[in-house]
């Protein structure tokens, strides 16, 4: 049985569904990185080991993994306006546990749980664009959405500073609890005002429902339905290696930025509040990679995948420079870590923002955003952990080489899929 839905063609209403989105994700990363931000002085304040304190951030990133995985595939079954609110309302209650919290353990089974909740965000949200927009302006609104990340990113990291500054580690979970709840309300009710608008002015299309059977499945596509089997998605289009490809990306994005501060204050003597302060110039460059992976991948490499590679070998340059002058300068390591995740997330943005969206036809946007997103955050789940206690065994300097040589081998795995995933997309999703 086909449903009606509508799309947006009024510009303030395609800029207010774009504007929540964006609060909303920007949101959650003061919500996740006010840890990773707070870890040396955690590590200072409390007395716990970097084992302790790395066990806190892998916790996160394993639930978070884990639940995107589960998230997306129902994201494609139920309404992704309440599974957002839902995800938001109690990401911002284990924040507000965290202040309450006094040992590793205790904290890590809290963090565990927002972890798992903030899973139920990104994923929702991509089916909402696709079903929303028209094509044109899902592809831009899912590049321009990921810029929340960096930006998310650098105010998470100079907000902790000055917290940390003022009042302590604690009452920084303190403020995004807060924050996080008064967004889930901002997102409820603009939400609701975009779905009326569209009941009432949007374009009417039919297509194929979902398991709600409330909000379409092919969003511009709606009189072209293509079916998927995931053995086909995993094997045929080479998704399995790319999934590799990118639990290396999620280690190296993740989990590098939640070590960044510790390595800067080991390294060059920063005390923990200089060195999160200094760590803030990072997501300062990582902003440009959001749009210079999208103009590469329009002028350039026009390919997804080919351009995720591409990218993944400017990191391994980058690291492997680190490498080299790692001690030496510290302008220049900041440099070079600039560089090498501001590359991760050009790929990011190409693997997770906008490669999902071809799947739209298929009804499985949501599904296959969460399966790519799990693999990165088991990626940054094992970092977390295994950085910290890497470093303190063999030292910074091995930890940055293996740093390269896993970006060496990602942008190998990219590669290798390049051929596959274009006559996929071609013969199974007949996009040209």
């Amino acid at each position: 049985m086909n449903v009606r839905f509508y799309k947006i063609t009024d510009k303030k209403m395609i800029r207010l569904l774009f504007s929540l989105c964006w609060i909303v994700y920007f949101s959650t990363y003061i919500g996740r990185l006010n840890y990773s931000a707070s870890l040396a002085e955690i590590i200072r304040s409390e007395g716990f080991s970097k084992g302790q304190a790395g066990i806190i951030g892998t916790a996160f990133f394993f639930a978070y993994g884990a639940g995107q995985f589960v998230s997306g595939f129902l994201g494609d079954r139920l309404a992704p306006k309440r599974m957002v609110f839902t995800g938001m309302t109690m990401a911002g209650i284990c924040n507000l546990l965290m202040v309450f919290c006094k040992t590793p353990m205790l904290m890590a089974a809290v963090w565990c749980v927002n972890g798992l909740f903030q899973a139920f965000i990104w994923s929702p949200m991509i089916r909402l664009m696709y079903e929303f927009y028209t094509e044109e302006q899902r592809m831009k609104s899912c590049v321009s959405l990921n810029s929340s990340v960096p930006i998310g990113t650098m105010a998470a990291y100079g907000v902790t500073a000055l917290v940390i500054w003022l009042s302590g580690w604690r009452t920084i979970f303190l403020l995004a609890g807060v924050l996080l709840l008064l967004v889930a309300f901002i997102w409820l009710n603009g939400m609701n005002r975009v779905e009326r608008f569209a009941v009432a002015h949007g374009e009417e299309i039919e297509g194929k429902p979902l398991g709600d059977g409330k909000q379409p499945s092919n969003g511009g596509t709606a009189n072209r339905q293509i079916t998927v089997n995931w053995k086909s998605l995993l094997i045929d289009s080479g998704f399995f290696l790319l999934m590799i490809a990118l639990f290396v990306q999620g280690a190296l994005k993740d989990g590098v930025t939640t070590w960044v501060p510790d390595y800067i204050s080991e390294t060059y003597g920063l005390s923990a509040i200089l060195a999160i302060t200094s760590t803030m110039i990072i997501p300062v460059f990582n902003l440009v990679g959001v749009y210079l992976a999208s103009y590469a991948n329009m002028h350039w490499f026009r390919n997804e995948i080919r351009t995720a590679g591409a990218f993944f070998v400017l990191s391994a340059a980058a690291i492997l420079i680190l490498r080299i002058f790692s001690g030496q300068s510290m302008a220049l390591s900041f440099l070079m870590l600039a560089v090498a995740t501001t590359a991760m997330m050009a790929v990011n943005t190409m693997l997770i923002a906008v490669l999902p969206s071809y799947f739209g036809v298929a009804g499985k946007a949501s599904s296959v955003s969460g399966l790519l997103n799990s693999s990165v955050y088991a990626g940054g789940a094992l970092s977390t952990y295994g950085i910290g206690a890497l470093s303190a065994t063999v030292g910074w300097n091995m930890t940055i080489f293996i740093w390269f040589l896993m970006a060496a081998a990602a942008a190998g795995l990219c590669f290798l899929v390049v051929r596959r995933w274009m006559i996929y997309r071609k013969e199974v999703l007949q996009v040209f």
